[in-house]
């Protein structure tokens, strides 16, 4: 019997994917590349922001006319979406075969036995049984849930409080990405900074990270979501001096007014912001910051933006992510007023993102010239594709390579860079 799984929304609901995926492999499934092929279609929804609930909404829609096609095809719906509207989605949406809140061990064990006489069957995890990433990417998430509650967002009200992963766990998984190829792990979580701090409040992340940096085939670490609450000297430092983690800061500021930033619960000021990047660019001068950005948030001023606006002026950040505020059911700022109408909320988006792409343009111009190590993503004809190290895989600039005969995925090599854009490096092997 065969299976395919889509799988929506953040990273982390892509470990999850690859872990539920590699069960369905174990137990003897085969994977479906067309979806109407297949005998269950899997989805893992999300249930975010607005548009990621559309997403999973029409996919979920469109799986269900393949069953006018295929008379064998069983859909299953799990994830955000079905838990944080699992009664309504049952009740609008009655032709779903199956809905899960998320899928536990059993739900799991259930579905494969749908296989007649399926049974565990050993996988050799030193050949590819990933679905969702190339063989030498990982992902690696070390904890479940969030306890931060920024008024914004509904990620506790569906996943619960944060809470580590066993240590054991996750450097098994690892171990496992790394024989089945990988050679850059990006090591996520809702927030990162708070990994073991149910134990003694004290963060457990440098130890963790330092056991991943012994694992011999990966050559990158890229660490993600790390909350600025969290952050300070220290930390940094003690994270970014242990070999093989790249320079790349990934830290959600989401704004910069004072104002702002309390009325999100963020739990930082914007003196801490400054420190944390003054203290990243004096220390670690080849490092890239990425960050979010909301706008348009409930009760936010011309002033509080220009003072965003001003910021990223002031201080420059590499790789930036920004989106127009949504409203989200069952948050406490779904309840903060005055709100702030859709034109004005997508003109200040636009400014924002137009500032910042002359920015990161003028940036990544200074690379012209100079020889960086590249990881190869790809590669098509006479074509390579890859990334340097302040960029995470599908999230940031790619930089591509002409005359790239004999790269394979994978691969780190020095190239010189000949031009750049905001959004692209072009590159030749000297």
């Amino acid at each position: 019997m065969k299976f395919q799984l889509i799988s929506l929304g953040c990273s982390k609901n892509t470990a999850d994917s690859e872990a539920i995926a590699s069960r369905f492999s174990r137990f003897g499934w085969q994977w479906s590349e067309a979806p109407e092929n297949a005998d269950l279609l899997l989805i893992n929804t999300c249930g975010f922001i607005k548009d990621a609930k559309e997403q999973s909404i029409m996919t979920i829609l469109k799986a269900l006319e393949l069953k006018n096609i295929s008379a064998r095809l069983k859909v299953a719906a799990f994830g955000c979406l079905i838990k944080r509207y699992h009664s309504e989605i049952r009740q609008q949406i009655p032709e779903l075969d199956f809905t899960f809140e998320f899928l536990s061990d059993d739900n799991v064990e259930f579905l494969c036995s749908l296989k007649p006489g399926g049974k565990i069957i050993e996988k050799d995890y030193n050949k590819s049984w990933r679905f969702f990433t190339p063989p030498h990417i990982g992902i690696l998430k070390i904890a479940e849930g969030c306890s931060n509650r920024c008024s914004y967002c509904a990620i506790p009200s569906i996943r619960g409080p944060f809470y580590s992963r066993p240590e054991k766990d996750i450097l098994n998984d690892a171990a496992k990405l790394a024989d089945s190829g990988a050679k850059e792990i990006s090591v996520v979580a809702q927030d990162i900074t708070r990994y073991g701090t149910e134990q003694n409040n004290a963060c457990m992340l440098p130890e963790l990270v330092n056991k991943l940096a012994k694992i011999d085939s990966i050559d990158w670490i890229r660490l993600h979501y790390m909350h600025p609450r969290g952050l300070d000297a220290e930390l940094i430092d003690q994270l970014y001096q242990i070999p093989k983690v790249v320079p790349y800061f990934d830290i959600p500021f989401q704004h910069f007014s004072d104002r702002m930033l309390r009325l999100m619960n963020r739990h930082t000021s914007p003196e801490h912001i400054v420190k944390i990047i003054r203290h990243i660019r004096k220390r670690y001068r080849s490092a890239s910051i990425r960050t979010t950005f909301i706008v348009g948030f409930p009760g936010e001023t011309d002033e509080d933006f220009n003072q965003l606006i001003e910021f990223i002026e002031k201080h420059p950040i590499d790789r930036v992510g920004a989106f127009a505020f949504s409203t989200e059911e069952g948050t406490s700022a779904a309840k903060i007023i005055p709100k702030i109408p859709n034109n004005i909320k997508q003109s200040r988006l636009d400014q924002l993102m137009t500032l910042q792409q002359l920015l990161v343009e003028e940036r990544n111009r200074r690379l012209i010239g100079k020889k960086v190590d590249v990881m190869i993503d790809s590669v098509e004809e006479r074509l390579a594709f890859g990334r340097t190290i302040w960029d995470a895989y599908e999230v940031d600039n790619r930089t591509i390579i002409d005359s790239a005969n004999n790269l394979k995925p994978g691969q780190i090599v020095k190239c010189k860079i000949t031009q750049a854009d905001a959004y692209d490096f072009k590159a030749e092997i000297p």
